[in-house]
């Protein structure tokens, strides 16, 4: 059971992402839709109101000096589709004098009033602008007419304005029906989407299923096809349940050789301490005692070569490689064992540490632990099948492999050796040579074996002379 914080699904996430865009694409499309409205209902209005004062400019005369006008009715017919809406207006010469119409219109500003825009055929242009009128809103155009007479030269301003109620109503029916046009393919659009994310993640729900359904003891490849997107996924799976299918048949087979190499010693000694009670010689029973004693010391040792056998398969999938100089840890684990060498008259000499004194050089990459492991394994066998007042020997050298140079840990020892026919069983867990009263667990050099693959070390057996075994250790350097 996880701990951790439960997260959304993913399924979940992107329909609310998508209904987030949908909800800001829906504000925008409002905002849009508005801002049509209300350009297109002000550009219509806007039409009437020029026609209208266009109108009106036309009836506007001279007579005797006098302006005169005669308004049009069609000019505020124009203006009579919008039945709800008041009309203003205003008429007044070139100093702004009022001739006829509504008294204090808005007028434009001293900025818009600067300048009078003209079209490209050099008429003048309306100008338009919005104000306030007995309290109501008010769209105004404002269009000057040129007089040219004897006694009169200068425009007359004609003003006419409109309240906003018509335009206003025009604006929201034009927003509503482009939203009324545009909500359904959103809502469309997200039905669509959210369908799309189903499908799209329909993969993810059958596998999920495919392991689901698995028992525990099932741990073949996923063989499902999927998006390319979920490939590396599917990959890092197989290759994680690949790696735990292999390492389950290890820790099998591991258990029972184990069980089955514990169960012999310990039926022997039992039966051996059986003996030594029912005994009545004291002679017969020390010596019996003595080895209840070496097959406890035995046992002792095959149960730590198996400790240690399971800890390097830990380490090997755990611990990174890091930079190691050989010689120093070769010369190390020699002086660990010395001790026990010179109290069975064995004698261990070393050399080629100073060849590799510089910083750096004989340095391999490798698990310091493991290493050291193995050389005290390789040490000790040597050791254990050495007869008294005999040297083991353990050299650092520089060779030339494969066209790269290497570096050699060789141990060379002065026993009863390995027959060739042995040597390519030895690496076998639990091999037990049938010639050697002396064999040990079985488990050393297949120990050693494998700290040399994870190193992609190269080792050999080689017979010494004139008699004895050396063992070859060669690694690749690191630059």
């Amino acid at each position: 059971m996880s701990n951790g914080k439960k997260t959304r699904s993913i399924r979940s996430q992107l329909v609310l992402m998508t209904l987030l865009l949908l909800i800001v694409m829906t504000v925008i499309t409002f905002f849009l839709a508005n801002s049509y409205g209300k350009r297109s209902a002000q550009t219509s209005f806007d039409r009437l109101l020029t026609s209208a004062a266009l109108q009106i400019a036309e009836s506007i005369s001279m007579k005797d000096g006098q302006i005169l006008v005669d308004l049009p009715w069609s000019a505020f017919e124009i203006l009579s589709s919008a039945p709800n809406d008041r009309v203003f207006y205003q008429i007044s010469d070139k100093a702004g004098n009022k001739i006829t119409g509504y008294q204090g219109l808005p007028q434009l500003s001293d900025t818009e009033r600067r300048g009078k825009p003209t079209t490209q055929q050099g008429r003048p242009e309306p100008r338009f602008f919005d104000g306030f009128y007995q309290g109501e809103a008010v769209r105004f155009v404002v269009f000057n007419k040129q007089l040219t007479e004897t006694l009169y030269q200068g425009d007359v301003s004609i003003q006419i304005g409109q309240t906003v109620i018509a335009r206003e109503a025009l604006a929201r029916e034009i927003s509503w029906r482009a939203i009324q046009l545009v909500l359904p393919f959103i809502f469309i659009g997200f039905i669509l989407v959210v369908l799309g994310i189903w499908t799209l993640l329909k993969p993810i729900k059958e596998l999920n299923r495919a392991l689901s359904n698995r028992t525990g003891f099932d741990l073949s490849k996923i063989s499902l096809p999927v998006p390319s997107e979920l490939t590396p996924l599917v990959q890092s799976i197989n290759h994680f349940m690949g790696q735990l299918d292999n390492n389950l048949n290890q820790l099998q087979r591991f258990t029972s050789e184990a069980a089955h190499q514990l169960r012999t010693p310990l039926a022997g000694l039992k039966s051996q301490a059986q003996n030594a009670l029912s005994e009545d010689d004291e002679a017969i029973r020390h010596a019996q005692l003595v080895r209840v004693i070496e097959s406890c010391d035995m046992l002792n040792h095959t149960v730590s070569q198996l400790l240690l056998q399971a800890t390097l398969s830990h380490r090997f999938q755990s611990q990174q490689l890091t930079r190691i100089n050989l010689a120093q840890m070769a010369k190390k684990v020699c002086k660990d064992v010395v001790v026990s060498a010179l109290q069975q008259d064995i004698e261990i000499s070393f050399d080629g540490e100073e060849a590799f004194a510089k910083e750096n050089a004989g340095d391999i990459l490798g698990d310091a632990f493991a290493l050291e492991q193995m050389v005290r394994n390789i040490l000790e066998n040597a050791i254990k099948y050495s007869p008294p007042h005999s040297v083991v020997h353990v050299s650092i050298l520089s060779v030339t492999h494969a066209l790269k140079p290497m570096i050699r840990l060789s141990v060379k020892d002065q026993g009863i050796g390995i027959p060739d026919s042995e040597k390519p069983h030895v690496f076998e867990r639990f091999y037990r040579s049938a010639n050697n009263p002396r064999s040990g667990t079985g488990l050393g050099l297949a120990i050693a074996k494998e700290v040399a693959d994870h190193h992609n070390a190269l080792l050999k057996l080689n017979d010494n002379e004139p008699k004895g075994l050396v063992v070859n250790l060669t690694f690749e350097l690191v630059g």
